[in-house]
């Protein structure tokens, strides 16, 4: 990436707030950052087959869905940080990004990362910082819901499963921050906003903790 220009990973597992923290991102810094919009939710509200109501989930589904991703995640973050270049933005915030897909592949980040001819410490690299709220599936089970994503199908289980596999996927950055999930969202925002000010400050300099 250009070192004018950073790139934020917001991510976590299922029912975290991540769309409530993105919204107030969005009034914080406007005209400071993009958006990467979800490629996952993107495909699945707009034509991609949805388990539960246009078939059954399957692995064969699920391997589908994620060589969709891929490419596209790939083109579409390239693509915003093009238009921040364009808006003299200075961040990219993307929802989720690359290694997010490992948590879909049963061998995780190796098993990912070696059958689309990746390499970790590469995609790694390609983000100043992850940012992870740890989702209520794990946290607060009890509160895990559907009310805050229209293509989000998983139950309660894979939910959890899928939490931790996301926070491991990411493990490896060196600026992986872990948001307690039992926070309230005010919380959660004011931390998250602290991390992309710092971040901000960074800009042009080589990102430190």
């Amino acid at each position: 990436m250009e070192n004018s220009i950073r790139m934020i990973v917001l991510t976590g597992g299922p029912c975290a707030g991540k769309t409530t923290v993105l919204k107030a991102l969005q009034e914080e810094f406007a005209g400071k950052a993009v958006f990467v919009p979800e490629v996952a939710t993107m495909l699945l509200a707009n034509g991609f087959p949805v388990p539960g109501k246009d078939m059954e989930r399957s692995e064969e589904w699920q391997a589908c869905l994620q060589t969709a991703i891929l490419p596209l995640q790939r083109t579409i973050e390239d693509a915003y940080v093009q238009m921040a270049k364009s808006k003299k933005a200075k961040i990219v915030i993307c929802d989720r990004g690359i290694l997010d897909g490992a948590a879909y592949a049963s061998g995780g980040v190796s098993e990912f990362c070696g059958k689309n001819g990746l390499t970790v410490e590469t995609e790694l690299a390609r983000y100043d910082a992850v940012i992870h709220l740890e989702s209520l599936a794990a946290v607060c089970p009890e509160k895990y819901g559907q009310t805050n994503n229209e293509a989000r199908f998983e139950p309660l289980e894979r939910a959890q499963q899928l939490e931790q596999a996301i926070k491991e996927a990411w493990m490896g950055h060196s600026h992986q921050t872990i948001i307690d999930g039992k926070r309230g969202i005010d919380g959660k925002i004011a931390q998250v906003i602290g991390i992309v000010k710092f971040v901000l400050s960074k800009k042009e300099e080589k990102y430190e903790s």
